[in-house]
């Protein structure tokens, strides 16, 4: 297992973060060249404890895809999703692992923190001991989603502020 937690500040008041993070179908697709799709999969809001959503995207490199479910919501604040079973295509070889991140905002000096809280588990066994070892010794993954959910949040904040000067 491995999870990390980034945040970047944000010149904006809270209550503009939280609306446009909201937003998931308005950011997350062009927030980062490593996401190719994200599909609602459910007739409901996309910020709905319930809410099922596919996502294609490619993590230190690899090209992968999740069916997963919005797990919790504190409005205002907090919004986590979860995969229990993402696949990833290494090498001719499909691998799942388990998956979530938790964005958030929190108040800070007249404007915001937005962060990420991001985490992931391999397998048991010792299959999932060789993915782990494999993706975060030689392909350096952790460090590559960490610069993933940097990107990520570099672009929330561009988005977040350029609405905040309207």
């Amino acid at each position: 297992m491995f999870e990390f937690t980034e945040s970047v500040p944000v010149d904006a008041p809270p209550e503009l973060a939280w609306t446009v993070m909201r937003d998931v179908e308005g950011w997350w697709l062009a927030s980062n060249p490593q996401h190719e799709s994200l599909e609602l999969l459910d007739d409901r809001d996309v910020l709905e404890v319930g809410t099922r959503l596919k996502i294609r995207e490619k993590i230190a490199g690899i090209p992968g895809e999740a069916v997963g479910e919005i797990t919790r919501v504190e409005p205002g604040s907090t919004v986590s999703w979860e995969a229990p079973q993402a696949r990833y295509r290494l090498l001719g070889l499909s691998l799942s692992v388990g998956e979530g991140v938790t964005w958030g905002i929190e108040p800070r000096d007249g404007g915001a923190i937005v962060r990420a809280h991001v985490w992931a588990t391999f397998p048991p066994g010792p299959l999932g001991r060789a993915m782990e070892w494999f993706f975060t010794r030689v392909l350096k993954g952790v460090e590559k989603d960490r610069e993933h959910a940097r990107t990520e949040l570099r672009y929330l904040k561009r988005l977040i502020e350029s609405r905040s000067a309207r």
